[in-house]
């Protein structure tokens, strides 16, 4: 922009100094294509700051990426119960009397935590790649296609060490689901076009564009949050906007295939700031197809630890070029140890890939599968020397959730909980007693939020039937199907008795 900018201004600036300049006469001083061509004569031919056709396939390419890539992105919704104790000084003792009303501590339990994401789905059967920082401690995962289609999601499985987590929808027979198209992130080069698709900040299926701007980077997101664990971090960096709510949805290329899973931003106001960070999908993918297999990455073993080549490593080693992966130590009895790799070895290839810092050796490493050999291309006493080791594995603990109590009909069903309304409860309220149920909990995206449902609402009826007890709900709701519309009579302390329709989760 800023050099559009002056390239704009110099040629004005020369074109207003040379009637003086030439001494022309005035006629021929005001005539338009005389006075370019003098600007053109001496400046030499400006750089068109715009070809409208250039400009026109570039926004075609962007069109023809995002309509090929948007349907198949996901708009997450989670919803996480705090544990009693987040709250501000614990919970309440139980010395104050209200207490020992029954159904009131259920009644002021913490409110559930609602959080959005992004997601894309890659495979038939319904599995979206979306981060494990996004649904990490759901209760309750809600999925929304970009054609308004709502699902229930299950969390498959998630690895701390990459940041990757699989969840999983199950359309109904005959409905059909649009699949992203995986790219080769080996592939892609700095300066490449890339678009970011996702919900940033709550705005749903937002196509950003930017290029790529460095690849292997490694910003220590994930080594801060598990010092002592083998994380794998080497990011292909992007100037396309990605802001919280991103996380999990794909960044492609102008084919409109996914080449990343956008997943962090380096900012000092926690907003975008021109750094985003996206995991390689080869890499991504790889810990998915595990995660949905096994339920665990099953991650390679060598046994070394790695540094970047320095300088004063390649001057030491006599290396032609700063690059490559310096082992600084070797684990005894690990397969590193038994292929004969030695303290102050450089690794410049694995299998004829070139390997030119740390992060990329890791990540080359990760694609494979313990128990497979591969070839290293490793520089030892100034020269090259190839050795061959066959991968250990290095066991990551299981990442499934574990499996939760079926939830009763009326929360699955109805999208909230309640309890029975107590006299004693009642009072202490300040409602007058007239039986039904009172509302305990709502999660904020379900249907009946959105719809109008709240904590503290009395229960009356349920599609004209009368609800006297939460006995009477639990009955009515298993009668309900999924994806009906319900009416609910409700009793509001502000505005009285009220009727509340709206349609159940599918």
């Amino acid at each position: 922009m800023a050099t559009t900018t002056w390239l704009v201004r110099r040629a004005l600036a020369a074109a207003l100094l040379l009637p003086a300049a030439c001494g022309r006469e005035a006629a021929q001083a005001q005539d338009p294509n005389r006075l370019r061509s003098e600007v053109r004569e001496r400046l030499g031919e400006v750089p068109a700051v715009l070809d409208t056709a250039t400009a026109a396939r570039l926004s075609g390419a962007f069109r023809g990426a995002a309509d090929r890539a948007l349907p198949a992105v996901v708009y997450v919704q989670v919803i996480s119960q705090p544990e009693p104790e987040q709250r501000s000084g614990g919970r309440v003792p139980r010395i104050f009397p209200f207490f020992d009303i029954p159904g009131a501590e259920e009644f002021f339990e913490p409110r559930p935590r609602a959080g959005t994401g992004s997601g894309f789905i890659f495979d038939e059967r319904g599995y979206i790649m979306t981060n494990r920082h996004v649904v990490e401690g759901a209760n309750q995962v809600l999925v929304r296609l970009v054609d308004g289609r709502e699902f229930d999601a299950k969390v498959v499985g998630a690895d701390p060490n990459t940041d990757v987590a699989v969840i999983r929808i199950e359309p109904r027979e005959g409905q059909r689901l649009a699949l992203a198209q995986l790219g080769n992130s080996d592939e892609l080069q700095v300066g490449d076009w890339v678009l970011a698709l996702g919900n940033p900040l709550g705005l749903d299926f937002t196509v950003t564009a930017g290029i790529v701007s460095a690849k292997g980077r490694s910003i220590g997101i994930l080594q801060r949050e598990r010092p002592d664990a083998p994380t794998l971090e080497a990011f292909i960096q992007t100037d396309a906007a990605i802001n919280p709510g991103n996380s999990g949805g794909p960044l492609v290329d102008l084919l409109g295939r996914v080449v990343g899973l956008n997943t962090a931003i380096e900012s000092p106001t926690g907003y975008f700031s021109g750094a985003g960070f996206a995991i390689p999908i080869n890499l991504a993918t790889r810990v998915a197809r595990d995660l949905i297999e096994f339920g665990v990455v099953r991650r390679p073993r060598l046994g070394v630890t790695i540094a970047d080549v320095t300088a004063a490593d390649a001057e030491v080693y006599g290396l032609s070029e700063i690059a490559g992966a310096e082992i600084t130590s070797v684990q005894p009895g690990t397969p590193a140890d038994r292929a004969g790799l030695r303290l102050g070895d450089v690794m410049l290839a694995v299998d004829g890939k070139e390997i030119r810092r740390a992060s990329e050796l890791q990540t080359t490493l990760a694609r494979h599968k313990p128990g497979e050999r591969v070839r290293l291309t490793v520089w030892r006493d100034k020269k090259r020397t190839e050795l061959t080791v066959e991968l250990a594995q290095f066991e990551t603990p299981a990442a499934r959730e574990p499996e939760r109590a079926a939830r009763p009909a009326a929360e699955q069903l109805l999208g909230f909980r309640a309890a029975n309304l107590t006299p004693a409860l009642a009072a202490r309220l300040r409602i007058e007693q007239t039986g039904g149920v009172v509302i305990t909990d709502v999660p904020p995206l379900s249907p009946a939020a959105q719809a109008g449902v709240q904590h503290g609402q009395i229960v009356l009826r349920l599609n004209g039937n009368r609800v006297d007890d939460v006995g009477d709900l639990e009955r009515l709701a298993r009668n309900l199907r999924p994806g009906t519309v319900v009416s609910l009579l409700v009793r509001d302390a502000r505005v009285g008795e009220t009727i509340i329709n709206y349609r159940t989760r599918p």
